[in-house]
């Protein structure tokens, strides 16, 4: 891949943080008046709808529909969305962002695991040190005092990091199979497969659920939740993940917290405190040590 087309893969995993990191206060404003799985059921379904309709415009040839296909992407859909966004959400509801915000720190680490121990990527000298400097940038940059990890926020924390290695899991096992398949109609089907899996678990509710006010703030949040951080965000990392090793797109979730600091001085005047310009640095750092190819050295460990 060249460095025109790896500055493409790269600028879609920035836009990926910035649209999940908006996505941590529109599910907070969501989860709060529903229910995270069927919320989960409901975005799943509905963005499968449309990923259906779109892949259906562009006239893509479907996969062969054999078990080839079928049974990777059933626990793969299940992993990177229906168990690693419904865990997420369900954890958001019982913990604080920042918690969640903390723990979600965990992907790219238990991705590093993953892939190394599969033997699917190698530690290097430059990826431990890009990943130590980015985590160190991630833990600090956050008002650690605001962390209350406890017994009122456990059960919350513990959805939130198992939804965290689900993902990590999918990021790990989903590239080979994303290599060898359509990115639209792999998507569409985790999509679909996800929203039927969610239907199945939430029978039981169905009976007993009650349309919440829909203001402006909730419809808003929905829609962005919908097409910006589910459609448009999983679209993308299927993509990058066909081109880029996995350690690396998980790596960019360290982003999350630079860019919310970008986005809350250009929009919010938020001040930028000396804090967060060094701990940009560092993630900065990090980013530049384990994907740069002229940094990249043979020796492994």
């Amino acid at each position: 891949m060249n460095q025109s087309s790896q500055a493409v893969v790269y600028a879609a995993l920035i836009l990926i943080q910035v649209l999940f990191g908006i996505n941590y206060s529109t599910s907070k404003v969501i989860v709060g008046k529903l229910d995270p799985f069927i919320w989960s059921n409901l975005r799943f379904v509905i963005a499968g709808v449309l990923m259906l309709v779109v892949t259906l415009l562009a006239k893509r040839p479907h996969p062969k529909m054999t078990k080839e296909f079928w049974l990777p992407i059933i626990p793969l859909s299940l992993l990177g969305m229906a168990l690693g966004q419904g865990l997420f959400l369900l954890g958001l509801k019982h913990t604080t962002s920042v918690n969640t915000a903390i723990i979600t720190t965990s992907i790219p680490i238990l991705t590093l695991l993953v892939v190394v121990l599969r033997k699917q990527e190698a530690i290097t000298i430059n990826k431990l040190i890009g990943f130590f400097l980015a985590f160190s940038g991630v833990i600090f940059i956050r008002d650690l005092s605001q962390v209350s990890f406890g017994a009122d926020t456990f059960i919350g924390d513990l959805m939130v990091f198992l939804g965290a290695f689900c993902f990590a899991l999918y990021l790990s096992y989903g590239k080979k199979f994303l290599l060898g398949h359509d990115n639209l109609w792999v998507t569409t089907w985790m999509f679909i497969i996800s929203g039927i899996f969610m239907t199945l678990i939430n029978i039981p509710k169905f009976s007993e659920f009650i349309m919440p006010e829909l203001t402006n703030v909730f419809v808003g949040s929905a829609a962005f939740t919908i097409v910006g951080a589910t459609l448009v965000t999983y679209f993308l990392n299927n993509w990058a993940l066909k081109r880029a090793p996995s350690g690396n797109v998980a790596l960019f979730i360290y982003l999350q917290p630079v860019l919310a600091g970008i986005i809350g001085w250009y929009f919010l005047d938020e001040a930028i405190t000396l804090r967060m310009i060094a701990c940009s640095m560092l993630i900065m750092s990090g980013l530049i040590f384990s994907i740069m190819p002229s940094l990249i050295k043979k020796n492994k460990l």
